[in-house]
């Protein structure tokens, strides 16, 4: 990466998300670790300070000079900001941390700082939750989940490398590509060189072009028929919620009995906990049949380690109050399968890194189109399958939650770990005041869809 006197440049992809903060929605991903049997939380926290350090990054602010943004070393790290420790009542009921962590949640990050923090509530019998928040301009989630796994007791995985990496995968030469474009402002003449050394590829590169382009414009040209309740302005106070302890394996054996994908159980689910909430809490919820929501899609190759974004985004409309659940599955599937080779990732990475290069004002006018096209941002993160240990203490569940650009004031994530899953929720209360009560509609949803057909046909007829 090219270096001058006020530090590395940023990317302009990253430089989008990080001026896509507004006041009631902080562009922030954040992920908790529930641990189990913590004997010294001095201990722990040192241990994630020096794993998070490893990595140049979170040493570094985002310096907003006049020729442009740049990450800049920021000296010693001011520990006090980015570690901090409260201890729970022993008595102190699980909503208490829902809303310790809710409130921190809504609150941005000093940009006068390295852009990240983390929160440690102590609880009860050796148990400890950790909330670790960045700024999506620093990464996005898949290397920031990335990060903190590094961190573990048996982590081997290297620190992030600064430099120019290129990258793997089928999607290598367009992510390079852009990157130039990002941090050079040179792409034509690089493209251009390029293609005379390979002539073979023009055709396959304006083919490529052409439909990201329409892929853009389809984006652009969806309705706003999202449920009205869930258009309303925000007011910038979260709500959080998260389940625990969802077996993965029935999932597993459900989507290879179906022949789908696990993500797709999911989001059926994830829809007829939307229908089932609506319903409950909407005189007018008949009359909405659809739900349209925004899914990141990982465009980093397989050993892809370093910081920053590569992950597009896609569309995806939920049907809503479709009572057979088999109908509500094959919807869904069929409607992922459509997106699945669609250019609509890449034209969304092209327009943020495009984005990135506008005045501020232009910037956050394309954002937010983009971003009222959808009501909430669904994430799906697979994790480590065995058990993990940060400083010897267990590492029982993950939680995670992307930030929502825009107006979108609803975020969902799943995320596998150690044979289970876990779901979260976080809502501005405008827009959902109670969403635990959505995680129970979920599990409501997913339980009816892996009961066994012959019982699910008796309780239907019920």
């Amino acid at each position: 990466m090219t270096k001058d006197v006020h530090g590395e440049p940023m990317a302009a992809v990253d430089r989008a998300w990080l001026e896509m903060d507004e006041p009631h929605n902080p562009m922030v991903v954040s992920a908790i670790l529930e641990l189990a049997d913590v004997d010294d939380i001095e201990q722990l926290s040192r241990r994630l300070l020096e794993g998070l350090l490893r990595y140049r990054r979170f040493s570094q602010r985002a310096d907003d000079h006049k020729t442009g943004l740049f990450w800049r070393d920021d000296g010693p790290l001011t520990v006090a900001y980015h570690l901090r420790i409260y201890h729970l009542n022993e008595d102190s009921p699980e909503h208490d941390l829902r809303h310790a962590v809710a409130r921190e949640l809504a609150a941005a990050l000093d940009r006068a700082m390295p852009l990240w923090r983390m929160t440690f509530f102590v609880r009860k019998s050796g148990q400890v939750t950790v909330l670790f928040r960045a700024h999506h301009a620093v990464a996005d989630g898949i290397a920031l989940i990335r990060v903190l796994m590094s961190c573990t007791d048996d982590a081997l995985a290297p620190a992030e490398s600064t430099g120019g990496a290129r990258h793997h995968g089928p999607l290598a030469r367009l992510i390079d590509g852009l990157e130039t474009v990002n941090r050079q402002l040179e792409s034509v003449q690089q493209l251009i060189r390029e293609d005379l050394r390979h002539p073979a590829q023009i055709v396959d590169q304006l083919r490529t072009s052409r439909a990201v382009m329409a892929a853009a414009g389809r984006v652009l040209s969806l309705p706003d028929d999202n449920p009205a309740c869930f258009r309303r302005p925000l007011n910038g106070q979260r709500a959080v919620a998260w389940t625990r302890g969802i077996e993965f394996a029935p999932i597993k054996r459900y989507a290879r009995r179906h022949a789908i994908k696990i993500n797709d159980v999911f989001v059926s689910a994830l829809a007829g906990a939307f229908t089932r909430y609506l319903r409950r809490t909407h005189a007018d919820a008949a009359q909405w049949h659809n739900l349209r929501i925004s899914v990141p899609v990982n465009l980093r190759g397989e050993n892809d380690g370093e910081l920053g974004n590569r992950f597009g985004l896609v569309l995806l409309d939920l049907p809503l109050g479709v009572e057979d659940l088999d109908e509500r599955l094959r919807l869904v599937t069929e409607r992922a399968q459509a997106l699945k080779h669609s250019p609509e990732a890449r034209a969304t990475l092209i327009g943020l890194g495009a984005a990135g290069h506008m005045p501020l004002a232009l910037e956050k006018r394309l954002v937010n189109l983009l971003a009222d096209k959808a009501a909430a941002v669904v994430s799906n993160l697979p994790g480590p399958q065995q058990e993990l240990r940060f400083a010897g203490s267990r590492l029982t569940s993950v939680v995670f939650w992307p930030p929502q650009t825009g107006h979108i004031g609803i975020g969902v994530s799943l995320f596998s770990y150690a044979g289970h899953v876990s779901v979260g929720v976080s809502s501005d209360i405008a827009l959902i005041p109670d969403p635990e009560t959505l995680i129970a509609d979920f599990e409501l949803e997913l339980a009816g869809m892996l009961r066994p057909r012959r019982r699910r046909a008796a309780t239907m007829r019920r």
